[in-house]
């Protein structure tokens, strides 16, 4: 008898261990939060925001401690190999229009599948409501079709409770940047039996009070700036306010998750606020789009000019520790370069930046191990005596995450010392964007603590 894409599997365990190795790597961290919201053994919909394409489904790969069941855009499935690929790590295509009237009926059978799943309740079916990936972080006009298979696997519960949507939201400090932070943030379950008796009398009326429901539950879970006109503001204050806010919001912690939460805060009143002082918010924005394209040409980050100056006793050790582990940044460029820089320079092809983090992942998981296993030849060949050859083996990754970190660390340094440079020769731009940045903390100031007093 052939299993079903939902049963659980040996080899989708191993590979799936082997990739949330390199997932994990990927990221300098990730939080998860409310995993406890996700039940097991029942009917459950993971309902997550799409951003960033193969990354957004691995991270359920990761965390879920299941084997979950993904439904992809049908145009992805090129190609034997990929087809193969794609079925193996359980997830199947689902039409939409533009991929032509004839494919469109071809989710009759998508759809079975996929109530196979719900009806044998063994790993949660995961669907991305947006339909398609996004560049903002903002939430999408939510698709109909995670409400129609809802709805559709209900009818065997009626109006018990069944079929649970979970949303999720997913939140990246960079899209497409190596060693960035991710928070996985689970929300409440929505019972769809709620809904159902109102879907027997008025499908659609049913459909869309569901998607409302699901639509607010998620942009509670996500980064939600819905703004066009003040998107790169409410990014920029993101940068420069959240210590502020969570100040304010009497928040001592700086987890992802705190950070989130000060974001969420901020974005709210921001929001309020830019509709009462449309005049004012367009000022205000000018004055951060400055300050950044100020940052920009002295080629400095807002976290440099946190501080009024960084004093050369406590740069000299920093420099005189980075001299000393030089060697071991070597090593680690040696040991970790080829298959590093490969899909960096290969994913510079392909125009839709969101699919960049996802080949890198993935080409990575593919160079890495055959370069390393040349290295590993070549130690037990050349190197000499026996702890030597298993030093060296043992440790190739962490050589390289090291190199990857001295390389960040050597920059933030040398930011400080141009920074200390301008400020010691009293540069003109260097003393704008200081009393720029205090004037932008100060406006933020009047305009948060009405709405938190």
């Amino acid at each position: 008898m052939s299993r079903t894409i939902d049963q659980w599997t040996w080899d989708y365990w191993l590979v799936q261990q082997y990739s949330n190795l390199f997932y994990r790597s990927y990221f300098r961290k990730i939080y998860v939060n409310n995993l406890d919201n996700l039940p097991r053994n029942q009917p459950v919909i993971l309902a997550p925001n799409h951003q960033n394409t193969l990354i957004d489904a691995l991270a359920f790969d990761y965390c879920a401690k299941c084997q979950p069941v993904f439904l992809a855009r049908a145009d992805i499935f090129k190609g034997r190999i990929l087809i193969h690929i794609l079925n193996f790590m359980n997830i199947i295509p689902i039409y939409r229009m533009r991929d032509g009237a004839s494919n469109v009926r071809k989710n009759d059978e998508i759809f079975e599948k996929t109530l196979s799943v719900l009806e044998n309740k063994l790993n949660p079916l995961c669907l991305f409501p947006e339909g398609s990936h996004g560049d903002k972080r903002r939430l999408r006009p939510l698709k109909k079709g995670i409400f129609r298979i809802a709805f559709m696997g209900q009818e065997y519960f009626k109006d018990n409770p069944g079929v649970k949507i979970v949303p999720v939201g997913l939140d990246y400090s960079h899209y497409q940047k190596f060693r960035s932070t991710l928070l996985i943030n689970f929300g409440k379950p929505i019972e769809v039996s709620e809904y159902y008796k109102l879907y027997t009398e008025n499908s659609n009326e049913a459909i869309n009070r569901l998607r409302e429901r699901l639509a607010d539950e998620m942009k509670k879970l996500m980064i939600d700036i819905q703004t066009e006109e003040y998107y790169d503001l409410y990014q920029g204050l993101r940068k420069i306010y959240n210590s502020e806010m969570r100040k304010k919001l009497k928040i001592t912690g700086k987890s992802l998750l705190d950070k989130f939460i000060a974001d969420k805060k901020m974005i709210s009143i921001l929001d309020e606020y830019s509709g009462r002082n449309p005049e004012e918010i367009s000022s205000f924005s000018n004055k951060v789009s400055e300050y950044f394209k100020g940052l920009e040409e002295l080629n400095l980050r807002d976290w440099v000019l946190r501080r009024d100056r960084y004093p050369l006793i406590t740069r000299i050790p920093e420099a005189l520790a980075l001299f000393i582990l030089l060697p071991v940044h070597i090593l680690g460029i040696i040991n970790n370069y080829l298959p590093y820089k490969i899909p960096v320079i290969l994913i510079k092809k392909i125009k839709d930046l969101q699919f960049h983090s996802s080949f890198k992942l993935v080409l990575s998981m593919l160079f890495f191990p055959v370069y390393y296993v040349i290295l590993m030849i070549l130690a037990l060949v050349f190197f000499e005596p026996w702890w030597v050859k298993l030093s060296y083996i043992l440790t190739l990754p962490l050589t390289g995450l090291f190199a990857f970190r001295y390389y960040i660390k050597l920059k933030k340094l040398s930011a400080r010392f141009r920074y200390s440079s301008l400020v010691r020769k009293k540069n003109s731009k260097i003393h704008e964007l200081k009393i720029l940045r205090k004037d932008i903390i100060s406006s933020m100031n009047r305009i948060v603590e009405p709405a938190i007093s």
